[in-house]
């Protein structure tokens, strides 16, 4: 839905900058995000010289997300909001599942103005697990009252793959994001280079859906 690699960037590096540790570029930490907020800067301390123990960890861990939160807004990919608005609009509930903190998300979703289109946001510190692990996906679904056979899961990587796999959701990849492997390669029942694309792919899928998920943000 947006493109945060700058943003975590410069709050990475501006975490980083006072450990003495070399300077991150963006397509670097493009090819680091996945599994949340903790686990990308557990990557970029490895990557700029290991790191520090682990009360040190947890430090930098809780600066890089006071920085984030400080950034400006992402840029929202093409047809994202357009596309939300047509799904709303024809009945759909919209979820967002995000690794990344669900303060942080629903922050940022209320700046760019999209909060208002959906059902409900799960963060990755809002239940137990967070994806891959099913729950992540279930969990809302279930709070809204809708079982898997009911939702139709909307990402860019493998973990957003593997948790719809896991929850027996069928899968729509988007050709763009931060996908680890050949978007070919993420058991999809369809792929799509446009956002504006989704709503084609869900009135495609046998036995239309009543709640695509929005695999992150």
């Amino acid at each position: 839905m947006v493109d945060s690699a700058p943003e975590l960037t410069a709050a990475l590096n501006c975490a980083l900058g006072p450990l003495g540790r070399r300077a991150l570029d963006v397509a670097e930490v493009r090819t680091m995000i996945g599994n949340g907020l903790p686990a990308l800067t557990r990557r970029a301390l490895a990557a700029s010289g290991g790191e520090p123990g682990r009360e040190a960890t947890d430090a930098v861990i809780e600066d890089v997300r006071r920085l984030y939160d400080r950034q400006p807004l992402p840029a929202v990919y093409d047809g994202v909001a357009e596309t939300l608005a047509r799904l709303n609009e024809a009945g759909h509930k919209l979820v967002v599942c995000t690794n990344k903190p669900e303060a942080s998300a629903r922050k940022m979703l209320a700046g760019l103005g999209l909060d208002h289109l959906l059902a409900a946001i799960a963060g990755g510190d809002s239940f137990s697990h967070r994806k891959p692990h099913p729950d992540h996906l279930l969990k809302p679904l279930e709070a809204l009252g809708l079982g898997p056979e009911e939702a139709v899961m909307v990402g860019d990587s493998d973990i957003d793959a593997g948790a719809a796999r896991a929850a027996g959701i069928p899968f729509i990849a988007v050709g763009y994001g931060y996908a680890k492997v050949p978007v070919s390669e993420l058991d999809a029942v369809a792929v799509v280079d446009r956002f504006a694309d989704v709503m084609a792919a869900v009135a495609g899928i046998s036995g239309p859906a009543s709640s695509p998920l929005a695999g992150d943000v």
